[in-house]
């Protein structure tokens, strides 16, 4: 078992997230631990479990923003713009709405172009 100091290190190694040793429980610092010592892997669970833990963490700056590796470019149907409708990809939290934007190509996103009720803009 590691300690909080080494779950801390591991984080910032695999992820470069600096954390407050005296913000996280230990059991916290073991998830988050764990989840880094995936990799790019477990990325993904690691930023929705930092959330978790630390919800009033603001998102990144456009200027810091990571760049995505399968980017699509997509918005919802015009039935669902219509009424103000919008999703939120739980996999990368991007939220899509009426204005196109540039969300990672997930599960989500996939079945909810086949569904219909998001549309690519090419």
């Amino acid at each position: 078992m590691a300690t909080k100091k080494e779950n801390i290190a591991a984080i910032q190694k695999a992820f470069g997230v600096e954390l407050e040793e005296k913000k996280f429980g230990m059991d916290q610092l073991e998830t988050l631990g764990l989840l880094a010592a995936k990799g790019e892997e477990g990325h993904a669970d690691f930023d929705t479990k930092l959330l978790e833990y630390q919800p009033a963490l603001k998102a990144p700056a456009a200027s810091e923003a990571k760049k995505l590796e399968r980017p699509i470019t997509v918005r919802v149907n015009d039935a669902i713009a219509g009424y103000g409708g919008e999703f939120t990809d739980p996999d990368s939290m991007s939220t899509i709405g009426k204005k196109a934007v540039e969300v990672e190509t997930t599960a989500f996103v996939l079945e909810k172009l086949r569904s219909g009720e998001l549309i690519e803009e090419r």
